[in-house]
This record gives C-alpha cells, structure tokens and sequence, in this order.
C-alpha cells in the first residue's frame, strides 16, 4: 500500500573519491548505505576498511574539555573546515592546554571552598563551647568526641546512669538532632564509644584548628571569603579565553564531530584487495533515484549501478513507509508491532479505518468524544509531543460521531432525542423511544451482538484477503492458495458464516450436500494438505511427507487449532458489543449516585462531573487497550510478519547541528 519502492544502488571508485562520495551520501535523506562485504558470497577478493579515525581522538578531546571547563558550544549549522585538517590539531591541543590551565585552577579553588564549608558546617554546632581547640587534640589521657545524637538516643542517655563517662554535653540542638561533645579516660573510651554507637552516634571531625570554636569559625570564614575571590576571578579568566574562542571553537566541534562519524561510515565500504578501489552499496527510494545519480555522476570517474531490489534476492531492501496525513499517526501502532517487510502491504491505512471505527463502537459519547479529543491533541500530542495523543484526538471524533447515533452526550441519553426527532420528521427514519438505537431495550441488545459478530466475521475475511495479496506478491503461492488465511481458508470461513447466518434467521438455506462438500470440506481438506501441495506447487521434488502417519497425527492436530482459532477470532469481536454496554451501564452508575442529591444541586453536578472524569480515564484506557488487541491478535496475526527494517538515512546518522 504505502511501503515506498527502493533501488539498489552500488558505486565502485577510487579511494582517494570515498570522502567525496561518502559526504553526497550523507547530503540529503535519500540513501541508506549497507554493509558492502554483505554483497559477496567470496569476500576474499575485498576486504572491510579499518583505517584509525583521524578525526575521533581530536573530538573527543575538545568535547572532554568543554566538559571539564563547564562549558556550552554555541549551536551552529556551519560545520565548514576553518583551516587545514594539519592545523586543527595544533588548535585542539593549544586551546585544551590553555582552558585545562584555568579550569584546573577554578577546580582547585572550588574543591578546597567546599572542604572550608564543610568544616565551618560542623564548627558552627560548637560555637559556644568555651574551649580551646588545640588544647583539647593535645589531651594525652584523655579522648573527646564531637558528634551529634537523635533526640530521641539523647533522651535514653539516663539509662546510662551507672557508668559515669556516659555523658554528653550538649552545645546546639534541632528538631532532630543533639549536637555535643563527650569524653573519656583512655582505658574506657573503647567502651563509651560502644554505647554512644548504639544510640546512632554520628561522629564529625572537627578540623585541627586554633582557639575556640568560634574563633576558629572566623578564621575559616576569612578564608572562605579569599577562596571565592579567587574563584571569581578563576572563572572570569575561563569566561574571557572562551568569549575570545567560542565561535572557533564551536564551528570546529561541529566540524570534528561531523567529519569523525562521516568517516565511521568508511566501516560499511569494502575496499579491493587489488588496487586502491573502494565498493559500496545502498538503497534509495526508487522517486529519488535519477536525482541521486546525477549527484555521484558530478564526482565524475565512478562506476555507478541502480537496480531493482529484486536484482539480489538475499539482500532484502530496507522499509519506508509513506502516507496520507489522516492515516499518519497511525504508522505509532504498525511500528509497535513491527515494520512490514518489503514485499509486503503497509497496513496502517487498514489499521486507521479499523481501529477508528472499533473505538468509535466501543466509547460512543458525544461530550465524553470531544473532551478526549481536546486531551489527545492538545494535551498529549502539542504538549506533551506523545505520539499516541494523536491517535487519542482522532479517536474522540469517532467517539462523538457514534455518540451521535447512540444518542449519548456525557451520559444523558435523553440530550439528543429532539435532534432525531427532527431528522426522523425529514427522513422517516423510525426511532426507538426517541432514539437511532436504544440500548435500554433488550431486543436492540440483540441486535448490537448479532452486528459485532458480523462485522468481526468481516474483518477477519478482509485479513484473510490481504494476507492472499500479499502471498501473492511474495512469491509464496502454496500459502496463498491452500493456508488457513489462503483461498481455501477464506472459501471455508465464509461458507460457515454464510451457511451460519441462513440457519439463524431462517431467510435462507444453502447447507446442501454440494455446497457442503464444495465450499466447506474441500477447502478443509486442502488446509490440511496445505504443506504437501505447496511444495508440489513449487516444482520441489520431494514433497510428499516422509513419514505418513507423523504428518497426519501433526496436521490434525493443527487443524484442529485452526478451526478454534475461526472461533475465538470472530467471537472474540464480542467485546465490542460489550462495550457498548459497559459504557451505559457505567454511566448509570454515575446518575445513580448523582440523583442522591437534588437535581441541580452542587452535589448532583459535581457526582456528574467526577464521574465522567472516571468514565473518560478508565473506559478510554480500556477500549484504547481492547481495540489495539483486535487489530494485532484477531486480524494483524493472518497477514502480517512486521518482519521489516526501517530505512535509515546516512545524513540521519550524522549528528544534527542545531
């Protein structure tokens, strides 16, 4: 459907024309470049190109200092060389040394400004102990520590009462925290230290200092007053070398960067053994493909090939997927399942329809649609950038479109009633207590099962047709024609459903003996043989089993699982009529706790209101949930592989300048 055509491209040249080649590669989004040796069953006249990236070590130095200066580039778009690649070196190592000088010394400046606070933290807890430092670390006999408690260990300290070492003498407190001082004879410190250790003893470490605590806090704030000085103009010194080279610098980032994964892409090249040629291949999508080769014919002396994909059956083209913008957002659900292979339909389109429709089904509320549509777009998708709340928004339209036929707006059933009552005066439509479809009657109930089960049973035989087309394309006529999703498959589940329907309504009959045998064993009798007659089909010469009674044990068995899988597939489809009247029964609930209070009341309106809250949030997560697992389980399984690799660009693999 959407899956956009590709040509193999393969370009053979003179090494000394890679760069040049390579640098139109990456020019625009057209080329995705594979790996050449991938090409050549003997690769042993070619060899992988593993030169050492001249343009790496650079880059990565001059990143690693930016880094280490703290330092920002300045986005450009200008990646043009400002000199010779022989003087960037020169201008790396020159501008690393110069920054590394006076970064290092802001570091330096900065580790020791952190280290003084961290000790004026901790001597500000003891500032009003009248004590002389130095006088207290010169103690011989005697051991202190300073530290803090939890209020609650220092309240336990009085169960200590018998050993009398077992004191703290506090100097600040908190909410949480004592802070304090205790002390000790040497002989009895190990066991002091013990008890405080139980009640969580934090112990800080007091830096040696001079004088009192308070004293020694001002010599350590007068420090602390140099040291950002110091940084100050440390970091003035890094602003005023960068304000001089930041545009140089940058554009040279820019340049390095761009030039080091340029020439990583050198890795995907093979190079001859004999001679200095190089070889390399790709794809681009066949409307690009003349515009392309014109861009490789200017290099000039190339030899140059584009051909169809099917040129080299074992290398499979890369996928991209291109389509209309309403069916777009829902590329989000094919890509979660996977990327369909090359010779196989894209099924977003397939995916839009479908699962716009099943949503619609299952949430139908007209004000309940529109607030999850305003939420999706909005919110999810303009604010957020979430990919889903574009599909979220669609999906409100189609809640509120069926919302409309169901006669719901944010649970009052009786809102739109004059609306139809208008359009029945003008067309006839016959309406049912005021309504398209009235869920409250049992016997429309019945009717909304028997049409979710139809419109499965359609669903899944649309599968099974576009799994026969894509067979078809892929060259695998044995599937196409006798698989339990091929001709045989579909002639059997749509004689049942056929068959089934005549028998339940009583309109027709067609279950006559020919019919029978015709259109329901025949078909059941080939799916069985479908292994066998495929490989008959295809010319192969041993296609009949090998071991007879194996064959037919396995393939009973499978079919077996196949007519489940009929079964279970078309009714499972009952969800969606469920649904219908989860969403009606959930809003019944909400009017029935609302009408608890007066009509109209704060209470009444704000029961509604949270309730359609609840409603929107759950029932939407819900169907959002179940419609996805109809598409994947119930019809995506028939048709599609997702076996598929996303076309990726070179240029996209460089990075981007902003």
């Amino acid at each position: 459907m959407a899956v956009t055509k590709m040509n193999l491209v393969s370009v053979v040249g003179s090494m000394r024309k890679l760069d040049t080649v390579l640098d139109v590669c990456c020019s625009g989004e057209n080329f995705h470049l594979e790996q050449a040796t991938s090409f050549f069953h003997n690769s042993s006249d070619f060899t992988s190109i593993t030169d050492e990236n001249p343009y790496s070590p650079l880059y990565t130095k001059l990143k690693d200092t930016l880094v280490g200066a703290r330092l920002e580039p300045i986005p450009t778009d200008d990646s043009t060389p400002l000199m010779q690649d022989a003087q960037i070196a020169e201008f790396v190592e020159e501008f690393s040394a110069a920054m590394r000088s006076v970064s290092e010394e802001r570091t330096r400046i900065e580790t020791e400004l952190a280290r003084i606070e961290r000790e004026m933290e901790q001597l500000k807890h003891f500032e009003g102990l009248e004590m002389r430092l130095d006088e207290i670390f010169a103690c011989e006999y005697i051991k202190v520590r300073f530290g803090r408690l939890p209020r609650e260990s220092y309240d336990k300290l009085s169960l200590y009462s018998d050993n009398p070492f077992v004191i703290l003498f506090p100097c600040t407190k908190d909410s949480q925290y004592v802070w304090g001082v205790y002390c000790a004879p040497i002989e009895a410190v190990a066991e002091v230290d013990r008890i405080f250790q139980s009640l969580f003893w934090e112990r800080l470490m007091i830096p040696d200092a001079v004088g009192t605590p308070k004293e020694a806090y001002e010599v350590l704030d007068a420090r602390r007053e140099e040291l950002i000085k110091q940084r100050d103009e440390a970091s003035q010194k890094v602003e005023d070398y960068w304000a001089l080279k930041s545009a140089d610098c940058s554009r040279l980032l820019a340049y390095l960067e761009k030039r080091s994964s340029r020439f990583e892409l050198r890795r995907s090249v093979a190079r001859y053994k004999e001679g200095d040629t190089f070889f390399l291949a790709g794809w681009v999508p066949k409307r690009e493909a003349k515009s392309f080769r014109a861009k490789l014919e200017r290099v000039g002396d190339l030899d140059i090939d584009i051909e169809k994909p099917d040129k080299d059956a074992e290398q499979s083209p890369p996928v991209e997927i291109r389509n209309k913008a309403v069916f777009r957002p829902f590329e989000f659900y094919v890509k979660m399942y996977g990327l369909p292979s090359y010779r196989e339909i894209d099924p977003t389109p397939f995916v839009a329809i479908t699962y716009f429709i099943l949503f619609g089904m299952m949430f139908a509320d007209v004000g309940q649609g529109i607030v999850l549509s305003i939420i999706g777009y909005f919110i999810m998708w303009k604010h957020m950038k979430m990919e889903l709340g574009r599909i979220v928004g669609i999906c409100g339209i189609s809640s509120a479109i069926f919302g409309v036929l169901l006669g719901s707006v944010f649970g009052f059933e009786e809102w739109l009633n004059p609306f139809w009552g208008w359009v029945s005066s003008k067309t006839g439509v016959p309406l049912n207590h005021g309504k398209l479809i009235n869920v409250e009657d049992s016997e429309v109930v019945n009717y909304l099962i028997y049409a979710t089960i139809g419109i499965g049973a359609v669903l899944v035989a649309v599968a099974m047709l576009l799994n026969i087309y894509t067979k078809l394309r892929q060259g695998m006529f044995g599937d196409a024609l006798f698989g339990q999703n091929g001709v045989a498959g579909l002639l059997f589940y749509t004689s049942i459903i056929i068959g089934a329907v005549g028998m339940l309504t009583g309109l027709y009959s067609v279950m006559t003996t020919t019919y029978i045998v015709c259109l329901i064993v025949i078909p059941l009798i080939l799916i069985f043989l479908r292994e066998p007659l495929g490989e008959l089909l295809e010319g192969k010469k041993h296609w009949l089993p090998e071991k007879p009674g194996e064959f037919l044990m396995q393939n009973f068995f499978e079919l077996f699982e196949v007519l489940l899988s009929y079964v279970s597939n078309t009714v499972s489809f009952l969800r969606v009529g469920a649904f219908i009247l989860v969403h009606y029964g959930m809003m019944t609930v909400v009017f029935t706790l609302a009408e608890m209070s007066p009509e109209g009341s704060f209470g009444y309106i704000a029961v509604v209101i949270i309730g359609n809250i609840i409603v929107i949030a759950l029932e939407g997560l819900l169907v959002g949930i179940q419609a996805l697992r109809l598409e994947f389980y119930e019809m995506f399984s028939r048709f599609y592989s997702g076996s598929g690799r996303a076309f990726t660009p070179s240029g996209a693999r460089l990075p981007a300048h902003n």
